[in-house]
C-alpha cells in the first residue's frame, strides 16, 4: 500500500495512492481520520478497512495534481542515523580520519527536528546564515506500534513502512559547532524532505535481500540526480547496520510511538561533501531528485 498526504484545492487530505489516482482515507469510510498519523495508529483496525475498500472508492484526483507535503506533516520525533559505511569513510577521507571502531559495534544517531519537514516538490527556503548548503539522501523508516527494547529479531514487527529522506544540511555551521564535541543541531534543523509517499512493509518486503542470513536488509536500487545530471547509483543492501539493527538501538530503555521516524543516513555517494570539491555546494534553483526503487522519487528545488 503506498500513502500520501498531499493538498488539493487548498484543502489538505490523506489517502492511498491508487495508480495514478489518490484516493482519500475518508472516501473508504468516514471511520478512517483524515490524518497519516493517527492512521497509523490505528492501523490495525483500519487496513481490513482500506484493502477492501480502496478498489471501489471514489477518487479525489490524479497524483499528477496534487501538491505533495510530507507524509506524516510533524513526526513525534525524528532520529537520524550513520549506518552506511561508504558516507562515513568518504565524508571524512580528506582529513584522514579513519572509521572508529564503535561505528561497527553500535548503530549511532542523533534527535532532529520534527518540525521542519517537507514533501517531495516543495522548494527548500534558503539558510539565510550558510553558505554551504548540502543534501543527503537516505531511507525513512516509520514506526508502526508502540514498544520498547525491541530485539533485532523482532524488529519487522514494529516497522509501519518506508519512504525517503531529503537531511539538508548547513556544512558551514555543522563543522564549527561539532568543534564542540557536540551535535550535528544547528547545522541540520532548518529543513527535511519527506516522500512522496510511504510504502507500507508488507508491500517492500517483496524487496528483502535474499542473501541476507537475517533477512533484514532490502535490495532497493537507488539513484540520485542533480541537475537532471546522474552522479550516482547505489543499493540499500550494502547497509552496515540494518533497519532492525537501529530500532533495537533506538528503543534500548525508551519506548518507541507510532509515527516515530528513523532516518538511515546517507547512503554511498549521496552527499556532495563525498565528492572533496568536485561538486559545488547548493545554489538558489538547483534541483535534487532521489530516486527508490519500489518508493518513488523525491525531488526538490533550492531556495
Amino acid at each position: 500500500m503506498k500513502l500520501a498526504t498531499i493538498r488539493y484545492n487548498d484543502k489538505v487530505y490523506a489517502g492511498v495512492v491508487r495508480g495514478e489516482d489518490f484516493v482519500p482515507f475518508q472516501s473508504i469510510s468516514a471511520e478512517i481520520p483524515n490524518d497519516m498519523l493517527d492512521f497509523i495508529k490505528g492501523y490495525v483496525d483500519y487496513k481490513k478497512i482500506v484493502d477492501e475498500g480502496v478498489g471501489n472508492a471514489s477518487r479525489l484526483c490524479a497524483m499528477k495534481e496534487v501538491e505533495y507535503l510530507s507524509p506524516i506533516p510533524k513526526p513525534p520525533t525524528f532520529r537520524d542515523f550513520m549506518c552506511f559505511e561508504e558516507h562515513f569513510a568518504s565524508s571524512y577521507k580528506q582529513s584522514n580520519t579513519k572509521v572508529p571502531e564503535v561505528y561497527y559495534e553500535i548503530p549511532i544517531f542523533y534527535f532532529s527536528n520534527p518540525n521542519v519537514f517537507r514533501g517531495s516538490g516543495e522548494i527548500i527556503p534558503a539558510q539565510p546564515h550558510s553558505e554551504n548548503r548540502d543534501f543527503e539522501f537516505e531511507i525513512g523508516i516509520i514506526i508502526g506500534k508502540e514498544g520498547s527494547d525491541i530485539s533485532e529479531a523482532d524488529a519487522g514487527e514494529y516497522i509501519f513502512g518506508f519512504t525517503i529522506l531529503n537531511d539538508w544540511s548547513a556544512r558551514d555551521l555543522q563543522y564549527h559547532e561539532m568543534r564542540g564535541l557536540l551535535g550535528p543541531a544547528k547545522g541540520k534543523d532548518y529543513a527535511t524532505s519527506m516522500g512522496p509517499v510511504i510504502v507500507t512493509k508488507d508491500e517492500l518486503d517483496a524487496f528483502l535481500d535474499k542473501n541476507d542470513p537475517k533477512k533484514a536488509k532490502y535490495d532497493l536500487e537507488t539513484k540520485l540526480t542533480l541537475n537532471g545530471k546522474v552522479i550516482r547509483e547505489n543499493n540499500t543492501k550494502v547497509i552496515e547496520h540494518s533497519f532492525a539493527k537501529m530500532i533495537e538501538r533506538a528503543s534500548m530503555d525508551v519506548t518507541l510511538y507510532p509515527g516515530e521516524v528513523l532516518g538511515s543516513g546517507t547512503i554511498g555517494g549521496g552527499t556532495i561533501i563525498e565528492y572533496h570539491g568536485d561538486i559545488p555546494f547548493l545554489q538558489k534553483g538547483d534541483t535534487i531528485d532521489m530516486e527508490v526503487q519500489g518508493i518513488g522519487v523525491l525531488k526538490n528545488i533550492v531556495g
